[in-house]
């Protein structure tokens, strides 16, 4: 099946490493009053210079109306990238929502930019094969969520490092008219480099249970359905749907939520794909619906995100049922996600051998240059 092939690329990415091309809407923010500007309309607070952070927009009824990644390259420019199918949707709400008088600019660049992501163990060696200049990738200097200026064979680059897929690896922003040339330059110094795609990342993405915007969380849910308390800062001061997201606390938090699932599926070659309703097992009530699913490829299991109602419903274990196709599987509530970051999976790996006395022998990443 089909399959097969996606578990050949996660497994690519795992062992060495793999390059994908991804569409994003990029936007500079800049002005004396960006800063102000952008903390009102996102709930999380801005990262600092040399860092970058992950901003939702809410309604004024708290509801999460986009999600937007921001990298602080000054005090008071921000590069910025979102979602490209909500390209003028992101624009009309920046600009209805600046006030009269402020100082910002707002630069639609989504023409003049493009974003390779390169994953697993050894991105970062692959990459410094086209470095102009030396530059330490060491995970241990260059760390999650900042990001650099680098030039890679004669492109110019922001690396940021972050990872929608919970692996190793870094994202590469870059001219669109380069993007190409960079692309190929990669796999000719790393042959063994491998290509990966949008089915693969919804592998990754599912058995780590990290949601996709527009398909696990949209309008419908608020910041606290949609499990996003760690980007919401209530002590920040005050920000477009902060009031509501409030009223949600002081009522003891949501009483629908965004869960990870186990789907039992046998030797059936079926996985859900969103919008398939979970039943009670004892009375066949709905209590909820899947939003996204697949076969977990690290994980061996099919696995789903879903909201379900009632707070009863939370608990790890949880036993419940999901029609897909016509038949009855059961769907079990995972506090966990089925699989880990890859950061993660290295600490505990890290932990054991030391704990048997056994020298890992493996440095974080490339050695500085």
């Amino acid at each position: 099946s089909y399959m097969d092939a996606i578990e050949r690329e996660c497994r690519q990415i795992v062992e060495h490493a793999g390059l994908a091309y991804w569409p994003f809407a990029h936007y500079k923010i800049s002005g004396a009053g960006a800063p102000a500007f952008l903390n009102r309309l996102i709930a999380n607070k801005l990262p600092a210079v040399g860092r970058v952070g992950l901003g939702h927009l809410l309604t004024p009824t708290g509801k999460v109306y986009s999600e937007l990644t921001f990298v602080r390259l000054a005090e008071e420019e921000f590069y910025v990238t979102g979602y490209s199918n909500y390209q003028l949707h992101d624009l009309r709400w920046m600009n209805e929502h600046m006030q009269d008088g402020e100082q910002v600019k707002i630069e639609d660049v989504t023409s003049n930019r493009a974003v390779l992501f390169i994953n697993g163990p050894d991105a970062e060696e692959t990459v410094a094969k086209l470095l102009d200049e030396p530059v330490d990738l060491a995970r241990t200097q260059f760390k999650a969520f900042q990001w650099r200026k680098l030039s890679l064979a004669g492109t110019d680059t922001i690396a940021v490092r972050m990872s929608f897929i919970g692996e190793h690896g870094l994202e590469l922003h870059v001219p669109r008219d380069q993007v190409a040339a960079l692309h190929k330059k990669l796999h000719e110094v790393d042959p063994k480099l491998g290509d990966w795609g949008g089915v693969t990342m919804n592998s990754f993405r599912i058995e780590k249970g990290v949601p996709l915007f527009g398909k696990d969380i949209t309008k419908d849910h608020d910041a606290f359905e949609a499990g996003l308390d760690r980007f919401v800062k209530l002590d920040k001061g005050d920000f477009i749907g902060r009031d509501a997201l409030l009223k949600v606390k002081e009522a003891g938090g949501p009483t629908r939520k965004l869960v990870n699932l186990e789907v039992s599926v046998g030797g059936d070659k079926v996985d859900c794909t969103g919008n398939e309703p979970l039943r009670c097992t004892e009375t066949g009530k709905v209590v909820g619906f899947t939003t996204s699913g697949t076969w977990g490829c690290l994980a061996g299991k099919s696995v789903a995100l879903g909201y379900v109602y009632g707070k009863e419903l939370f608990a790890d274990g949880t036993r419940l049922h999901v029609d897909l196709l016509g038949k009855k599987y059961e769907a079990f509530v995972r506090v966990k996600a089925a699989m880990e970051p890859a950061a993660v999976r290295d600490r505990k790996a890290a932990a054991a051998a030391a704990a048997a006395g056994v020298p890992t022998g493996a440095p974080s990443s490339p050695r500085p240059s």
